[in-house]
C-alpha cells in the first residue's frame, strides 16, 4: 500500500494529539505541564498536597488541641479558672520527613486550647523550663499589669491574673524577641471566651495556622494546622451532615504577610474576631493577617469530603491542606 505525504503528516498529527491528550490527563492537578508517564509522583502519593504527618501520629493524636474544652456558660456568677502554663523545649516533629527544634506551652504546638466566659478571672501561672528567656502576652482586653512583655528568665516564673474579655478568639503567644523566632518555635495558642449565654450548640474545632522553618534559613518552608503539616489531609474533620459546624480559626504563620481560609463547595457565616453575635459575612473564603483570628459556622447539607486550604499555593502546597468528612 502506497501512503502518501499527506497521509503522513495526518498520522503524526493524530499521534501527536493523542500523546498530548494522555499527557493532560496524566498531569498533576492545577499544573500546566504535562507529567511523564510513568508511576504517581511522591506528591501524589500523599494525599495530592505535598506533606504527610509523621508516621507514629494516628487519627486521635491531635485531639487535645483541636477539639476545645466544652462551654460553661451556665453560671449567674463569674468564675475563677487557674491554668499552669510550662514552657518546654523539645524536638518536634512536623511531617513525616521532618522535625523542628519547638519551645512549646505544655509540650504541645500550639498550646493548649484555654476556654473562660466572659467577665471569667483568669489565673495563668507562666513557668520558664528553658535556658532562654520568654513571656506570655494575651491578646484582647485585659488589666495593663497584665500584658506580658516582661521577661521571665531561665526558671523562673510569673502569674498573670486578669478579666477575661471581650467574648471571642485571642491568640496568645511569646512576645519576647525576636518575636518570630519564639512564635516560629511553636509558643502560640487561642483563648476562647464565650458570650454570657453561650453560643447555639455546634460541632467545633480549633484549626490554628503555623509554619515551620526545617533548613534554617530564617522563613518556613513548610505549614500545617494545629503543629503537623498534611494531618487533616491524612485524617479529616468528621461531622454528620446537616448539623451546626463551627471553627476557631487563627493565623499564627507570623512571618507571612497573610494566610486565608477557604472550603470548597459550602460557604460558612463569618464572625471575625468572634466579637459579634451576628455574622459580618457569608462567603467561602476569608483572608487572616498575622495573629488574626474567626469564627466559621456552617453546615455541609451532602454527605462527601469538602476540601479546605489556605488560598496562598506555597502553603496548601506544603503541608496546610485538609478536608472535612461528612456522613
Amino acid at each position: 500500500m502506497t501512503v502518501s505525504r499527506r497521509d503522513l503528516v495526518w498520522l503524526g498529527a493524530g499521534l501527536a494529539v493523542g500523546a498530548g491528550a494522555l499527557a493532560w490527563w496524566r498531569r498533576p492537578a492545577g499544573s500546566s505541564k504535562p507529567a511523564p508517564l510513568v508511576g504517581p509522583s511522591p506528591t501524589q502519593q500523599r494525599y495530592g498536597h505535598g506533606a504527610m504527618p509523621p508516621n507514629g501520629m494516628g487519627p486521635l493524636s491531635l485531639d487535645g488541641v483541636t477539639n476545645p474544652p466544652a462551654p460553661d456558660v451556665r453560671r449567674s456568677t463569674p468564675a475563677t479558672r487557674a491554668f499552669a502554663m510550662d514552657v518546654v523545649e523539645h524536638r518536634a516533629p512536623v511531617s513525616v520527613d521532618h522535625s523542628v527544634n519547638a519551645w512549646t506551652f505544655n509540650g504541645s504546638m500550639p498550646g493548649p486550647v484555654l476556654r473562660a466566659t466572659e467577665g471569667d478571672i483568669l489565673e495563668i501561672t507562666l513557668r520558664n523550663r528553658t535556658t532562654r528567656a520568654h513571656n506570655l502576652h494575651f491578646h484582647g482586653r485585659h488589666e495593663v499589669e497584665a500584658d506580658g512583655w516582661e521577661p521571665v528568665p531561665p526558671g523562673g516564673e510569673t502569674t498573670y491574673r486578669f478579666t477575661a474579655g471581650p467574648f471571642g478568639v485571642h491568640p496568645y503567644h511569646c512576645d519576647f524577641t525576636p518575636i518570630e523566632d519564639h512564635i516560629g518555635s511553636g509558643l502560640y495558642g487561642i483563648l476562647i471566651v464565650d458570650p454570657p449565654g453561650g453560643r447555639p450548640p455546634a460541632r467545633e474545632f480549633v484549626l490554628v495556622l503555623g509554619g515551620f522553618d526545617t533548613d534554617g534559613d530564617g522563613r518556613p518552608d513548610l505549614f500545617g494546622w494545629n503543629g503537623v503539616a498534611g494531618f487533616f489531609a491524612k485524617y479529616p474533620l468528621k461531622v454528620t451532615a446537616g448539623e451546626l459546624v463551627r471553627l476557631y480559626v487563627a493565623n499564627m504563620a507570623t512571618t507571612e504577610p497573610m494566610a486565608s481560609f477557604h472550603l470548597h463547595a459550602e460557604t460558612f457565616d463569618v464572625y471575625r474576631s468572634g466579637t459579634s453575635l451576628v455574622p459580618h459575612e457569608r462567603t467561602d473564603l476569608v483572608t487572616l493577617g498575622p495573629a488574626e483570628r474567626a469564627i466559621l459556622e456552617f453546615r455541609l447539607t451532602s454527605r462527601g469530603r469538602y476540601m479546605f486550604h489556605p488560598h496562598q499555593t506555597q502553603m496548601a502546597e506544603h503541608g496546610a491542606m485538609g478536608w472535612l468528612a461528612a456522613t
